[in-house]
């Protein structure tokens, strides 16, 4: 056994089966681009609206564990964990035993169960020869890990995950698969970008996105960004330093919501946002001139670069932690807040920029219910109608620079109708709407959805 493989060890999984599989997906539906469907226009996924089904599995996997039928408990969990529209995992019993995938960007991670043993496995990146910075690297991240590790398999990392069933809770499982799933996402692009060592490797079910849409993407990218870069020279860089951060951080929101980007361009928006809240000594013009300069080094970078990171993917696990309407809302409140000053001295860009990085950073941050999430996806459409409008959804919330409240209240009422299977006392009363500017709808919308009433029933 090589050195390398004494430090980390070797996958000793068995070579998965090609079958075919049966998937929970007769429910899935394709809304139309221009319709408002359960989900938003953008975004990253979320786990937060799990169906009444995903909950009862959940309830029957916890209980089957505790009458010790650990393969039973399993399949539960792992048909809580799956989404029927995102089409995103598949199960196989073969009676004593099952095996299962899950999707997660750019990795799908495989495992295999019974009653004695549960295991879980990514290909994270292809290593053809040894490589001590890359091991090295691997070391690091292995202390941070609790419950996975790399392995070492024919020239392939793993990410590795085992347990004993009788010691595979579903709460220890969760954690221990959502942990394997989103390291692994996100280590293989980084690992790729940062080390010559190492290739993609298993990546075939990554969704390519059409040549237009990746020149959309990328047209809006480099506007978005050469236009808030443009405005900041208008503004003394001391006296509004706070302005411009709201300036920056609303453009680095609005991309992530915006444009999905995924590898090395969401690894760089989130070191954008790191810089700006990491607790140091720096003061906000500071943290500013190096926000600046990575969206420089952006706009710099070759076009092939940066769109390499234009894809579309399924995932299983959300980044973002779930979070309950009262607390969007105080976020939402909390931020828009800070804009009546800028707006009574006449800094109309840095009040539009505070109001759209209140509902970006709340894509970015929380696990939002759908309905709240359909209803800032209305106002992002406001704010930006035309990405919208070239991404082919076309809803015309603006028509020659004056809000359309037909569009805009027909959209709205769809949306309480479909959350009142759910909610029954949801509701929005549209005509409670001010549509004479931008910022007067956002502040009608934002207090029509603070009175929201999410009992069920």
């Amino acid at each position: 056994m090589s050195f390398f493989k004494k430090l980390f060890g070797s996958s000793d999984s068995n070579k998965d089966e090609e079958v075919v599989v049966e998937q929970n997906s007769s429910n899935k539906t394709q809304n139309n681009k221009n319709s408002i469907g359960r989900k938003p226009s953008f975004g990253r996924y979320t786990d937060m609206n799990k169906t009444k089904n995903q909950l009862e599995y959940w309830d029957k996997s916890i209980q089957l564990f505790k009458e010790k039928k650990y393969l039973d408990s399993f399949k539960a969990f792992i048909k809580y964990c799956g989404d029927e529209i995102e089409n995103n995992y598949k199960l196989i019993d073969n009676g004593n035993e099952i095996t299962f995938e899950f999707t997660q960007g750019s990795k799908v991670i495989k495992g295999k169960a019974n009653n004695e043993k549960i295991t879980a496995e990514a290909s994270v990146v292809l290593m053809e020869k040894p490589s001590v910075p890359v091991m090295r690297k691997l070391m690091n991240i292995n202390f941070a890990l609790t419950y996975s590790h790399f392995s070492l398999k024919d020239n392939v990392v793993y990410l590795k995950f085992s347990s004993h069933s009788i010691d595979a809770s579903p709460n220890k499982l969760y954690a221990a698969i959502k942990e394997l799933a989103t390291k692994a996402d996100q280590q293989d692009d980084l690992l790729v970008s940062e080390f010559s060592a190492v290739n993609e490797i298993n990546t075939d079910h990554i969704i390519k996105l059409s040549e237009q849409t990746i020149d959309v993407k990328y047209k809006f990218l480099t506007k978005w960004i050469n236009e808030t870069l443009t405005k900041i020279k208008g503004y003394d860089p001391i006296k509004d330093n706070g302005g411009i951060s709201f300036l920056l951080l609303s453009l680095s929101y609005k991309i992530d919501y915006l444009l999905i980007p995924q590898g090395q361009l969401m690894d760089k928006l989130e070191r954008i946002a790191h810089l700006f809240f990491a607790k140091t000594n720096e003061s906000n013009q500071e943290k500013n001139n190096k926000i600046i300069t990575e969206f420089e080094k952006i706009i710099a970078s070759p076009k092939e670069k940066i769109t390499e990171g234009f894809y579309n993917v399924k995932s299983t696990f959300a980044l973002a932690k779930p979070a309950n309407h009262k607390q969007l809302m105080d976020f939402i409140y909390g931020e828009i807040n800070k804009a009546k000053w800028y707006t009574d001295n006449g800094f109309h860009d840095v009040t539009k920029s505070i109001y759209e990085y209140a509902v970006s950073f709340s894509f970015f941050n929380y696990g939002i219910i759908y309905s709240d999430a359909q209803l800032l996806d209305v106002y992002m459409t406001i704010l930006n109608q035309d990405y919208y409008n070239d991404m082919g959804i076309e809803r015309n919330y603006i028509d020659n620079n004056v809000l359309n409240q037909k569009n805009i209240k027909k959209d709205i009422n769809l949306i309480v109708k479909n959350a009142k299977a759910d909610f029954p006392f949801f509701n929005i009363n549209v005509n409670n709407l001010k549509f004479t500017s931008v910022i007067d709808f956002g502040n009608s919308l934002f207090k029509e959805m603070d009175i929201l009433d999410y009992r069920k029933q």
